[in-house]
């Protein structure tokens, strides 16, 4: 009898902690689910289109007015907009580029459009701006941050792409060791039962403090969003797709990226099947958002120097 009672009492112990942990999670569910709302309602956006004022796509010409020959097509990352690449791509122009700065499905609008994006939608949305500029260009570079690397790698792998630079690309979450299990898990395990969870500042991953506001991105990240991007990374990272890529490669990374797995990226760049690869890694000084983080001049430059080698 002793022993049915401590049983009981075990029994009721696992229950009142499973209820308390299923009122957080629905208690979160809805904070979150109002916070996208709010987002919606207040972010500042094309009356027209419904594009976040500075998330529009955009192109960028020589300011000489020439007529280039080879266009730079630029993705951004997850949740993200072409402001991950801060001032890049007027750089780029002022080499002689024309610059495309993509706006991908489910960007740009709201959270609740990026919800309903596939990894066939999103590589859909970037392999017809890469056509686009196909048809215009005697020869396209791809240049991907972060979710855009992952994008990138797999348009490369299709041979459509003259010249690839991964910046912080994604091919998997960092581990942290509070997470205590991988974050994909933590995403397949409860992401039906949290649709949407909340982005504050502090998760923007840049270390420079006063770059945070120059970063847009949703405040809140549809959970089946991050479902596509953790597809796409895999994708990304096969040996296959990795091996398939046989265009100039430059990757740039910081072994501080707090977001993009610094080891998948090293074992996806040993893994990339172009002779002519390189590899520029910054300390732990910067983190995911390079561009905009201490090492940005550097990380540029080195970006700026592979667009015009000859070979």
């Amino acid at each position: 009898m002793k022993n049915l009672r401590r049983v009981w009492r075990v029994l009721r112990w696992f229950a009142g902690v499973a209820a308390i942990l299923v009122a957080g999670v629905v208690c979160y569910a809805c904070a979150a689910g109002r916070m996208v709302d709010r987002e919606i309602a207040n972010t500042p956006r094309d009356a027209k289109t419904g594009i976040v004022l500075g998330a529009e796509p955009i192109d960028i010409d020589p300011p000489s007015g020439d007529r280039p020959t080879t266009a730079v097509l630029m993705l951004h990352g997850f949740v993200g907009s072409r402001r991950d690449f801060a001032d890049l791509g007027v750089r780029l122009a002022a080499q002689g580029y024309h610059v495309r700065l993509a706006r991908l499905p489910g960007h740009g609008t709201t959270p609740r459009d990026f919800a309903e994006q596939t990894p066939e939608s999103m590589l859909a949305g970037a392999r017809a701006e890469l056509a686009s500029l196909r048809k215009q260009y005697k020869a396209v570079y791809v240049m991907g941050f972060s979710m855009g690397g992952a994008i990138g790698s797999i348009l490369a792998s299709e041979g459509d792409v003259d010249r690839l630079v991964l910046i912080s690309p994604y091919y998997g979450v960092t581990y942290r060791w509070f997470y205590i299990l991988p974050a994909e898990t933590w995403n397949g395990m409860l992401g039906w039962a949290i649709p949407y969870v909340v982005k504050t500042p502090m998760f923007v991953q840049v270390n420079r403090v006063e770059a945070k506001k120059e970063i847009y991105s949703y405040h809140a990240v549809p959970t089946r969003g991050a479902a596509t991007l953790m597809t796409l990374g895999r994708k990304a990272r096969t040996p296959e797709t990795l091996a398939a890529i046989k265009c100039p490669v430059l990757m740039v990374a910081s072994e501080g990226d707090m977001a993009s797995s610094p080891r998948w990226c090293h074992k996806a760049f040993a893994r990339i099947g172009a002779t002519n690869k390189h590899e520029v890694w910054f300390t732990t000084r910067s983190n995911h958002h390079l561009m905009w983080d201490y090492d940005r001049e550097e990380a540029k430059r080195a970006i700026q120097e592979f667009v015009d080698r000859e070979s």
